[in-house]
């Protein structure tokens, strides 16, 4: 059973607990629940809320809180993946592996070999859509917070806005040339925001490195075979999120 975000104003004080639009579809239609089951809901990251189901409408789900405990879901690290964009439907593969991984935010992105390149209202329309999917994405992994999904840019400029929105941000990028460090091996702070940078299928043209690596990025490499970049970001998101120690097993 996934878990489902609400806003706090959906839950009284009482306890009761309000589900509507898309999550009420989803439990009265797709997951056809019953009175009397119990769903996980959160309302803010680290307390979960057991509730028991009274009311199932396919526009409004009503319950009430029978249990709140404490847990930690999310990463302690902070990891943003500034994604080219790949072709096709790619970005939503990426975008939901990414969700349900553990990362704070996908910055799509479009670098001088990036092919599909969205026009302004097709643009608009792809974020929407992936929000949507990292949301869906967060909460079938259990997670307390949707990571963000940044409109799209070019790459220098959403790196640089990146920067500014996160002060002491470690950049990485991803990239295949000469004086690179393995991303499991180079040095890395996990407390402080970091961010890794994947090209497009052609990979990143050295001036766009270059100019990453003047802004103060640092070259890494995620092993000697060639990934797609619709893979690339899970891998090193993975790496990240592996050196944090956030995928072992919880205790007890």
């Amino acid at each position: 059973m996934p878990v489902f975000f609400v806003p706090s104003a959906q839950i009284a004080a009482n306890g009761a607990v309000e589900l509507v639009d898309q999550d009420a579809w989803h439990l009265a239609r797709v997951l056809r629940c019953r009175p009397g089951e119990v769903i996980t809901v959160v309302a803010e990251p680290g307390v979960e809320h057991e509730v028991r189901l009274e009311v199932l409408d396919p526009g409004r789900v009503l319950g009430t809180i029978v249990a709140s405990r404490r847990a930690r879901r999310e990463p302690r690290s902070q990891v943003h993946v500034v994604q080219a964009l790949p072709k096709g439907t790619g970005m939503a593969q990426v975008v939901e592996q990414l969700a349900q991984l553990g990362v704070s935010a996908v910055w799509p992105v479009v670098t001088r070999r990036t092919i599909a390149r969205p026009a302004p209202g097709d643009a608009v329309e792809r974020v929407h859509r992936w929000q949507a999917i990292a949301r869906e994405s967060a909460q079938l992994a259990g997670r307390h917070r949707v990571p963000a999904v940044a409109p799209i840019a070019p790459v220098l400029p959403a790196v640089a806005e990146l920067r500014r929105g996160e002060p002491g941000l470690q950049v990485f990028v991803c990239h295949e040339g000469e004086r690179r460090q393995a991303l499991p091996s180079i040095q890395w702070e996990p407390s402080r925001p970091t961010a890794v940078v994947i090209g497009p299928e052609g990979g990143l043209e050295l001036g766009e490195v270059q100019a990453l690596v003047a802004a103060g990025a640092r070259p890494a490499s995620l092993g000697p075979r060639n990934l797609r970049t619709t893979l690339a970001g899970v891998v090193a998101a993975t790496v990240l999120l592996a050196r944090a120690q956030d995928l072992e097993a919880p205790a007890g």
